[in-house]
């Protein structure tokens, strides 16, 4: 059963990519360090009743799939695993997914080549059961 296969290119294409890839990241990195969810919090502290900046946490009391991956990512970054374990249980095979599958990407596109997903009802539910055991996990070990 194949979910993604390799598809050629051109150049512009493959520059495009790496472009969108590098901004991706530096995204992600600098909204774990500058979250605007610190302003939301300031401007709506009833929303944010607990600890945590989730709003699904915050009104229904369950984590959602992303609870605690801020400051997973964090720990991770300071070679911290068992600290990042802590905060979401899934976060270290997610960023090592993440990172896999970003350097792939990038190496793909240095020889102008790129992942295509094969859409269909198979890689449907494969990432739906994937995504539902992440979240399950971070609901029963995760720290909220």
């Amino acid at each position: 059963m194949r979910f993604f296969y390799l598809e050629k290119t051109d150049p512009d294409e493959s520059t495009k990519t790496r472009l969108y890839l590098l901004v991706v990241i530096f995204f992600v990195v600098i909204t774990t360090y500058l979250s605007p969810l610190k302003l939301i919090r300031y401007f709506y502290p009833e929303m944010f009743n607990r600890d945590s900046s989730c709003i699904l946490l915050n009104i229904t009391g369950i984590p959602c799939i992303f609870c605690g991956l801020t400051r997973s990512f964090e720990e991770l970054v300071s070679f911290n695993l068992v600290n990042s374990f802590y905060y979401n249980p899934s976060s270290v095979f997610i960023f090592t997914f993440l990172a896999v599958l970003s350097l792939s990407i990038f190496i793909l596109s240095l020889y102008n080549y790129k992942i295509r997903l094969v859409s269909g009802k198979k890689t449907f539910i494969a990432i739906t059961l994937v995504i539902v055991t992440v979240w399950i996990m971070n609901i029963i070990f995760g720290h909220h």
